[in-house]
Order: structure tokens, then C-alpha cells, then sequence
């Protein structure tokens, strides 16, 4: 029935009836497998047993193991690369029924001595390993002549570089067997019996490869005892095959392993349905001494065990296959992890945390774990969703319970068609234990340890059954490991599709039977039951397909959709009677791909054993869309679907029913069930402008983030760049106005946006407002957000950006030399005031401060020199930048500065005081910031302060720099201007006077210097020191 888009029909498909879209018990749906005749509604599929009668079989369709790298009948060693004679640890699995592919290389070497055949010299030996059809199982497995073993041998799929043994071209094989290897056909007890079952066979990528301990023997053949598949040892048909994963048995596997392969995609797909039950922890029921619970081989229950758990603490010294277990005490019971449904969802849903499963409870170590699921349905799926990266190792429990009732021997024969056998089976199609993190998986087998004396349970002292590690501690369900490995060591009853490796390991001998050795207490060794996922699987089921197209385009799928399907139009029209709602990508949508839309459970036709008739016709459904994809209509029509294909070929919807009831079929070209929907979208527009600019001017270079807010308002779904003329992509949103600097948005689907400017226009900063605004969800319009929209002026809007700017402030330090600070006759402090003009090439269209000059003196007389004073802020704007060009990426421009003293005039100056006639030039560089991306980001400065005149007046050549800075970063160095005062020594700056005034200066320096000494002399009671 499956039908997946993307990938190969298989039935391991997901999604699945969640019954809480089901108004009424099944809507009147009748199981096909209870009744002779149904009526319109939930197709239940028939369950499948389990038994040992080969030549009954049912077909499966798809793949029973699936494996995305390498698989190891055996033990995968710590380093894989090399498949050596040693490194490859033995394993008692026996069988894998159905289909395997494997798209990276198989390693085998299987101990058990299954299978015997006696060779023409009458040499009874085991055939190995085989695939396909199992003595005891299901009976699942793909028609006669089919492929039931495919190895790829891709070398993207392998950590294997060579299997070293049974071949010369280690590097290209793509199987090794080591003690045993395979067969995949017919079964033959002898070399003179006649061969029984179905004649099945394989694709191997790569040469020929042999037993290593026999290497007359091919490592796969078809058909039990053979050696070779061929003439002779050196040819095969089943070897050197090509390019085959795209076509086994008519299916398509290269793309199911991966990111974006189907594994992934189902997981994901189970893991986004909502949960219908509850987990819970506890300890399973005790079993005591006198009261054992007794398992038995499938066939004989003179093969049995005695089991207890009377919660005692038992320890194993010697020879556990799980090192971990050795010495270690743990207690005699098993752990019981429940999963109550509610009893009403045909598709019942759990999540447990990956730490959850392990042997360890309440802080002890229990001996197994064990399941229960209770509230399920009949006819039900369940999806156990097991989440969290943690790695997941533990020991499989002996027990399993299925809506109240222990199921776990329900594959005994003698339980077969009784309710207990078919509760097994059910189980075990209706289980899914979705791995969505793992990276490791490790089911253990069961712990069996009741004839081991030291038990104290009247156990053997010598030769004892035992075993830490019995593959007959079977796991119910299918398994689903889509990111990791699966080392298994128990029987699997299920599909089992691994991405990375999987391993059928069961090292260690329990004991001694018939066949030989194995790893079972009750001769059940490990094997692959191939039961499908009820989930999926319906042969007799009929399914329905349709899909969510662009109206403008014919082809673009849209995501979103709910439906309701109905039995009649009557029903469909007053919304009554329905059966099952679909919703895209979640409830009852077996589609893997977002748009297409799927149901595979409805009825075909009244009687389901007779073929279709007029007098049996096939059932037709009716679908009436309740939701639309997001932005868009939803349609009015009803359109219909008439069941003429059951099992894997879909019915796709026909037509739709026009206002006078007709059935009127869609154009010959829609051959899928296109229904196309018009899209609901909004405009948004704005003009970017200078603030204050009245007239509006329009300002080129904006870039911007438009982002759609989620359901809740606040946070973001998805988010877009803008900027003038952008193109539409995945992650920019095209501007549709042809004007810079104005923007129009269109196509916006309903829902609310923010809007937020990223970068400003060259030379103007940036605006850090968050504007929001909503596309209504009927009419498209645009509504800004009260508090958070930009300025609406006759119905159009604009949102401002402030000239970027950077400043410089240039200071000043006045000192007076040999005389206090001079006060004027109120006894105010004298001020001495600067000048600064603009000077250089650039002088006229330099920016100056609010004023040329400024006065400096002490305020108080806590400092009353050195007295420092800053012009008034000088601007820079773009306009001060020079021509950007390839020359000159920054428009870096210089702008100078000449800084020096006003002296007063004669009647104002102060007597004997020498003003300064030093001058400094300060030169000040503007330019552009640009980011790693080379966007503009603002504007900044540099500052060179050099003096040019002395406070003499005497030139300076070349300048003295007395600062080269950043500038606002750091402070700008100060222009420095000192004043002497003198009695004796000329004030003017004639010749003769730097020298005659150095002179009195060091005879004043001396003077002082000698009366210091003087000084400290007297302070130390009057000591001279000379």
C-alpha cells in the first residue's frame, strides 16, 4: 500500500491514523479481516503470525533490514578498516528473513553449526548464515525469484578499506566469511534430496570471495550445501554486480540513508507527532522459586528454562560477554518501563528520554528490562520515539506485556492461532521504536543464570546452562536507528533499518544442543523475523493521494493543509459523518513530502474477498479542504477519489463536484491530484529619507532585515535581507521599486513582520528602531503596529536615518613663567585668550567651531596655572569627505588647523609679562569606517598636532609633533603656550634676546637651586652641606 514520494515503496512507511481526528469510533469502518462486507471507511489490516511452514508465505513488498554501512554477522572490531583472520568475532545468529541491503560491505562468520547438510561422502556439516526465507518466522519475505540479499560495497558507505581473507583483491571485496559463509535460496538436507522453498537470489558488488576456512566454498551461493554459484569455484551470477541499489526487486534504495535520506526523513516525520500516552517506570512482577516462569523453544517445550526474580542479588565472576557484568552484583529482577496509550488513537505515540533505557533503576542494577503498552486500540500503531543523544546499552528482559496480558512466549507453535500467538504478532507488526538521536544502540540478550549453583536455585555445579547474553530475550517491534549503529544481540521481530552499522552478534555459548553449541538456554539462537509495520502496511487497504499546487504556477507545492474525508457528498457538504481529518506533514499524512498529502487506510470496496464489480463496486471518498496552506484560500470545492487500486497503488483524487452534484474529472494532464489554491499576500512600501528633510528626498544604500514572527508573535520563523533592486532568494526578499531608496515588498503571506534597518546609507547612522506591522490574513492589508511604525504622512511612509557625524575638540594649556598668575585690580585672575583658524588647502570649506576664540584662566585657586582649555567642537559630516573612488575607498580629506595667543593690546597687556608667540598647526584627517564586508559604518578622525613657532616666535623647521592620535579614542595632545614675566630681560623677540634671556634664566634656576639647599639645611638644625 505504501506509497513514498521521494524514496522506494517499502512498508516500513510512517504516519499513521491518529485517532483523535477520528470523530467516531473507526466512522463505521468495519475491519475487512472481521466481516464478509464493510462499509466506507478505516481500512484495519490483517494481522500476520509466525510459524514454521515455509510454503506459506506472504509477499513483502519492500525491505526488511536495511543497513547504511557495513553489516557483521559477528563482532564489529574496534577498528574495522581491516578485516583480518582474527579480528572478526564469531556469532551464533543463524538467519535474517525478507530482504537485506547493505550499502557498504557484509562481514560473516557465523559459528552455528545450523542448517546441516551431508555432503556425497556422507560429511554432515552446518550450510552458515541465510537470508531470505527462516525455518521459524513470520514467513514475510519478497515473491519467488526475488533479490533477498544485496551487498553495494559503495566506498562511501564502508569503514571497511579490505576483507583479508577468501580473496586476492582485499581493497574490492565486498563480503568476507570466516568460519561459515551464506546462502539465500533453497533448502537441501543433502547432496541427493531435493531442494524445497523459494529460489531466491543475490546482487554482491565485487569479486568472488570464499569460506576462509574452506576456500573451495564461495562466500554466498543460492541454494543450501551448494559451494559455487556456477560451473565452477571461479564463477558466480550473484557476484561482480553494478549499480543496482536504484532497482532491487523493482525499488529504488540509494537514497534512504543520510541527511536528507529516507531513514532521516521518517524519523523525523514520527518524532513531530504530538504524544497520545504516558511513560512511566517500575519493577516487573517477582517470579518466584517454586512459581518459575518457563520459556521454552518454539517447537519443543521438553527445551525449557526456569526463570526467577525474587528481586535477590545475584553476581557472575567468570566469562560474561558483557565485561561489565563480571563481579558485578545486581539485583534478581527485571525493570518495567510501561506505556499507557489512550485507548482511543489509532496511531498511539510515546517519547522516552535515551537514558531511560538501561538496566540501571532507583540506583540498582536490574538483570533485564521489560515492556508493557496498555490503552491500545485494536488495529492500532504505536510510536515509541526514543530521544537524546545518549548513547543506549542495556539487557533485554525476558517479558513483554500487550494490553494487560505477557506475550512474550506468544511464538511458541502451541500458542499459534490462539489469542496469546496472535497478541505476538500483533505486537510485534504494531511497534515502532524510533531511535531519533542515537548514535550507539546495544540491545544485550537476556540474563539466564538459574542452573548456575551459585544462584542457589538447585543449579549444576558442572556444565550448567547459562549465559549473560541469550539472543531468546526477543525485542518486539520494528527498529529504527536512522543516525547510528545497532549492535544487536537479541532476535528482532520487525523491520530493522540502521544508518551506520549493524551488527547480529551472539559470542558466547550457553550450551550445548543437537546442532552444537549456541547461545541460547533454550536452543533459540539470534535471528531476524521479518514482520511488517502495521503503521504502513495495508494489502488489502486502499489509499488515497492528492496534492497542494500554487494556483499561479501549476507546480509549486504547498505545505499546510488539513482535510477531512468523507463517504459521501452529502456528508463532505454539512461538514457530517466524518471519517479521518489529514493533516500535511503530521496526523494520518503518509506522504514523505511536504505539499502531497496521503491516507493508506480506507476500505476498497463492500466485499473484499470478490473482485470489483458492478455488483461489488470499489467505494468512492470525497475531501473537502478545512485548512489552507498558509497566505492562501481555501478552496470551496469537493473533489472525489474512486478506490480502484488496493496494496501499494495509490488512488489519486479524480475531480471535484460541481454545485449540481456531477462528478467533473480533472484535465487528462493532472494525473496526481494537483488541487491548486490562490494565494492571500500583502504589500508593504516605505522611502528611506534624511531626518528633518521636509521634502521628503529619497536616500540610496539602505540594507534591511525583514523578519516573520511565529505563531506567537515574538519569536522569529524566518527572516530575509532587503536592500534597493534586491532579487528574491531563499534569503532575500525582492525590493519591486525601480527608485533607490525606495522600497515596495510584495508577496508578503499573512502574518506579522518586523522590520529593522542593518546598514545606513553612506554618511548617515544608523536607525535602531524595530518597526512591526501585519498581513491580515483575508485581505492582504498592511497595518503598521501602534508604537512600532515609522512616520505616515499622507498615507505614505518614510523612515529617517540622522547625518552620521564625528567631532573633534582641539585644547589648549596656558602657563605663566616667573610670577604668579596676574589679577586685574578686582583681583580677578587676568584671562589670556587663543585663536584658531582654518588654514591649508582645505581652509574654506573646513568646519569650525561655534567660535574662533576663547579665553582661559584659573576658575579658583586650587590650580592657578597650567591651565587647560578646549575650542568648541568642530563636526564632520559626509560632505567633509573627499571623492570616494578606487584611489581613495574611505574619502579620507585633511583639514588644518593654525592654534596661537591673542596678545592684547598695549594698554591692556600686562606690564613685564612676555606673551607667547608659539603657533601649532593641528591637522585633522576625516574618513569613512567600512567593515570586513566593506559597508559603511560611520566616520572617524585622526589628529597630528605639530608646533611650528616657538613661544619666542622663532620658526620651527621642520615642526615638532607633539601628538599623533585617533581621535575620539584619545585625547587630542594640547597646544602648549607659556608667558614669562621679567624686570630686566628684553620682552621683545629681537636678535640678542633668546641668549641674554636663556642666561638669566639658568642665573635663576642657580639661585633658586642654592637657596632649596639652603633650605633643607636649616631644617635639619642648621648643617651645611656644600
Amino acid at each position: 500500500m505504501l506509497k513514498v514520494k521521494k524514496f522506494a515503496a517499502c512498508s516500513f512507511m510512517a504516519t499513521v491514523l491518529v485517532a483523535s481526528t477520528l470523530l467516531s469510533p473507526f466512522s463505521a469502518a468495519t475491519s475487512a479481516s472481521a466481516a464478509t462486507t464493510v462499509n466506507k471507511g478505516i481500512y484495519k489490516p490483517t494481522p500476520i503470525g509466525i510459524g514454521t511452514n515455509i510454503d506459506v508465505s506472504t509477499h513483502d513488498p519492500g525491505v526488511a533490514t536495511f543497513v547504511g554501512r557495513d553489516m557483521y554477522v559477528g563482532g564489529k572490531p574496534a577498528d574495522p578498516s581491516y578485516l583480518t583472520r582474527d579480528n572478526v568475532a564469531g556469532s551464533y545468529a543463524v538467519e535474517a528473513e525478507g530482504l537485506t541491503v547493505v550499502q557498504g560491505k557484509l562481514a560473516l562468520n557465523p559459528l552455528k553449526e545450523s542448517w546441516p547438510y551431508t555432503d556425497g561422502k556422507n560429511n554432515t556439516s552446518g550450510a552458515g548464515f541465510r537470508f531470505g526465507t527462516v525455518g521459524f518466522g513470520a514467513q514475510f519475505r519478497p515473491s519467488a525469484g526475488s533479490v533477498v540479499l544485496a551487498v553495494a560495497g559503495l566506498s562511501n558507505a564502508t569503514s571497511i578499506k579490505e576483507i583479508q581473507v577468501g580473496t586476492s583483491e582485499p581493497a574490492s571485496a565486498s563480503v568476507g566469511a570466516w568460519n561459515k559463509g551464506a546462502w539465500v535460496g533453497k533448502q537441501k538436507s543433502s547432496h541427493n534430496a531435493e531442494a524445497i522453498g523459494d529460489d531466491y537470489t543475490a546482487a554482491i558488488a565485487g569479486p568472488i570471495t570464499y569460506w576462509n576456512s574452506d576456500d573451495r566454498r564461495q562466500s554466498v551461493v543460492k541454494t543450501q550445501g551448494d559451494f559455487y554459484e556456477g560451473e565452477n569455484a571461479d564463477e558466480s551470477s550473484l557476484f561482480k554486480q553494478v549499480d543496482f541499489l536504484n532497482n532491487i526487486n523493482g525499488k529504488d534504495y540509494s537514497n534512504y540513508s543520510g541527511e536528507t535520506g529516507y531513514l532521516t526523513t521518517l524519523s523525523n516525520q514520527l518524532n513531530s507527532f504530538a504524544k497520545t500516552g504516558e511513560v512511566s517506570c517500575s519493577v516487573a512482577p517477582a517470579c518466584h522459586q517454586d512459581n518459575r516462569y518457563i520459556i521454552n523453544k518454539y517447537d519443543n517445550t521438553d527445551c525449557n528454562y526456569g526463570l526467577v526474580f525474587d528481586e535477590s542479588y545475584k553476581t557472575i565472576y567468570p566469562d560474561c560477554a558483557d565485561t561489565s557484568l563480571n563481579g558485578r552484583q545486581f539485583k534478581n529482577s527485571e525493570r518495567l518501563i510501561k506505556f499507557k496509550g489512550d485507548n482511543t488513537s489509532m496511531q498511539q505515540v510515546f517519547t522516552i528520554d535515551a537514558s531511560q533505557l538501561s538496566n540501571t533503576y532507583n540506583n540498582e542494577y536490574y538483570r533485564g528490562v521489560d515492556f508493557a503498552f496498555e490503552g491500545i486500540p485494536k488495529g492500532a500503531s504505536v510510536v515509541v520515539n526514543v530521544t537524546g543523544s545518549s548513547n543506549i546499552e542495556f539487557h533485554n528482559g525476558w517479558r513483554f506485556w500487550w494490553n494487560g496480558t505477557e506475550i512474550s512466549r506468544g511464538y511458541e507453535t502451541q500458542y499459534s492461532g490462539t489469542p496469546l500467538g496472535e497478541a505476538y504478532a500483533t505486537a510485534s507488526q504494531s511497534v515502532m521504536w524510533n531511535f531519533v538521536d542515537t548514535q550507539s544502540l546495544t540491545i544485550r540478550g537476556g540474563i539466564a543464570g538459574e542452573d548456575r549453583a551459585d544462584w542457589e536455585y538447585g543449579g549444576a555445579t558442572i556444565g550448567a546452562k547459562w549465559t549473560d547474553d541469550d539472543p531468546a530475550a526477543a525485542m518486539i517491534g520494528s527498529i529504527l536507528v536512522p543516525n547510528g549503529s545497532f549492535d544487536d544481540h537479541v532476535t528482532t521481530n520487525g523491520r530493522v533499518y540502521v544508518g551506520v552499522d549493524f551488527s547480529m552478534n551472539s559470542p558466547k555459548v550457553a550450551a550445548a544442543f543437537d546442532e552444537g553449541n549456541s547461545a541460547s538456554v533454550i536452543d533459540m539462537d539470534q535471528e531476524r523475523h521479518n514482520f511488517p509495520w502495521s503503521g504502513s502496511y495495508t494489502p488489502d487497504g486502499s489509499s488515497i493521494a492528492w496534492s497542494k499546487v500554487d494556483a499561479a504556477d501549476g507546480t509549486k507545492l504547498l505545505s499546510g493543509s488539513s482535510w477531512t474525508i468523507y463517504g459521501t457528498v452529502i456528508d463532505a457538504k454539512n461538514g457530517t459523518g466524518p471519517i479521518v481529518t489529514v493533516t500535511d506533514g503530521a496526523a494520518n499524512d503518509y506522504a514523505s513530502t511536504d505539499g502531497k498529502l496521503q491516507f493508506n487506510y480506507l476500505n476498497q470496496k463492500a466485499d473484499p474477498s470478490k473482485e470489483i464489480s458492478d455488483s461489488n463496486p470499489a467505494f468512492t471518498y470525497y475531501i473537502k479542504e478545512e485548512t489552507a496552506p498558509e497566505g492562501y484560500q481555501v478552496s470551496d470545492k469537493i473533489y472525489y477519489a474512486t478506490m480502484n487500486n488496493a496494496g501499494e497503488s495509490v488512488n489519486y483524487v479524480q475531480g471535484y463536484v460541481d454545485e449540481n452534484g456531477n462528478e467533473v474529472p480533472f484535465t487528462p494532464s493532472n494525473t496526481t491530484g494537483a488541487i491548486s489554491n490562490t494565494k492571500i499576500t500583502g504589500t508593504v512600501s516605505w522611502t528611506k529619507v534624511e531626518e528633518g528633510d521636509k521634502g521628503y528626498t529619497p536616500l540610496a544604500g539602505s540594507e534591511w532585515k525583514l523578519a516573520k514572527l511565529g505563531a506567537d508573535g515574538l519569536a522569529e520563523a524566518q527572516s530575509w535581507t532587503v536592500s534597493d533592486q534586491s532579487t528574491p532568494s531563499e534569503t532575500t526578499w525582492a525590493d519591486t521599486d525601480a527608485k533607490d531608496g525606495k522600497f515596495t515588498l510584495a508577496d508578503l503571506l499573512p502574518g506579522t513582520y518586523t522590520l529593522t534597518e542593518t546598514q545606513a546609507p553612506f554618511g548617515y547612522e544608523l536607525n535602531k528602531n524595530t518597526y512591526k506591522f501585519t498581513v491580515d490574513s483575508t485581505s492582504g492589508s498592511i497595518t503598521w503596529i501602534e508604537n512600532e511604525q515609522p512616520n505616515i504622512v499622507d498615507g505614505i511612509t518614510y523612515i529617517s536615518d540622522s547625518c552620521s557625524v564625528t567631532s573633534v575638540k582641539i585644547p589648549v594649556i596656558k602657563s605663566v613663567c616667573n610670577t604668579d598668575w596676574p589679577k586685574d585690580s578686582n583681583g580677578n585672575y587676568v584671562a589670556f585668550v587663543f585663536s584658531i583658524e582654518a588654514t591649508g588647502a582645505n581652509k574654506d570649506s573646513a568646519p569650525m567651531p561655534d567660535s574662533k576664540t576663547i579665553s582661559v584662566a584659573p576658575t579658583d585657586e586650587s590650580k592657578v596655572n597650567d591651565i587647560i582649555a578646549n575650542f568648541g567642537e568642530i563636526a564632520f559630516y559626509k560632505d567633509h569627505l573627499a571623492t570616494i573612488d578606487a584611489s581613495n575607498l574611505t574619502g579620507e580629506k585633511t583639514y588644518t588647523y593654525t592654534v596661537k595667543e591673542v596678545a592684547p593690546d598695549a594698554a591692556s597687556a600686562i606690564d613685564k609679562l612676555r606673551y607667547s608667540k608659539a603657533e601649532y598647526q593641528v591637522a585633522v584627517t576625516v574618513k569613512a569606517v567600512l567593515n570586513d564586508a566593506g559597508k559603511y559604518t560611520g566616520l572617524t578622525t585622526s589628529t597630528t598636532v605639530t608646533q611650528v613657532k616657538d613661544d619666542m616666535g622663532n620658526a620651527i623647521d621642520p615642526g615638532k609633533v607633539i601628538g599623533d592620535v585617533d581621535a575620539p579614542a584619545n585625547v587630542i595632545p594640547a597646544s602648549t603656550f607659556t608667558n614669562t614675566y621679567s624686570t630686566t630681560l628684553p620682552l621683545s623677540g629681537m636678535s640678542g634676546v633668546t641668549p641674554t634671556y636663556l642666561a638669566g634664566a639658568a642665573v635663576l634656576c642657580a639661585a633658586a637651586a642654592w637657596m632649596h639647599v639652603r633650605r633643607k639645611a636649616s631644617a635639619r638644625g642648621g648643617e651645611r652641606r656644600e
